[in-house]
């Protein structure tokens, strides 16, 4: 793999016609080379295409990811309870609304934080 700051962009059409023509001057038994190399600068260049796709993309933040799936597994039986114990629909409001603060607590911290570094 070539280093960093040489790795190709985009694989220029002339650079395919350069290998087809040095194929025609070369003769047959030449061929596998060529190809090969072809095929080496074809996939250097999906490569670097991957390698820059996968560091634009931001990392996964599995702390808001546990947060949001143990808010909902927490916010099912809390529902339950309250439901049963309390008639109308205060207590369910009263649960989804703590919920929600707790996540949207996190989610500003989380923002307040970032935005400093």
């Amino acid at each position: 793999m070539p280093p960093e700051s040489v790795r190709p962009e985009k694989l220029e059409a002339n650079e395919v016609g350069a290998a087809f023509a040095a194929r025609r001057d070369l003769g047959p038994q030449y061929e596998l080379e060529l190809a090969e190399s072809l095929v080496d600068r074809v996939n250097a260049v999906i490569d670097s295409r991957l390698a820059e796709k996968r560091s634009k993309r931001p990392p996964l933040d599995w702390a808001q990811m546990t947060l949001g799936l143990g808010s909902l597994a927490l916010s099912i039986p809390l529902v339950a309870i309250v439901s049963s114990n309390v008639p109308g629909t205060f207590g369910l409001m009263l649960v989804l609304g703590v919920i929600a603060i707790v996540n949207l607590a996190y989610v500003l911290t989380r923002a307040i934080h970032q935005h400093r570094d």
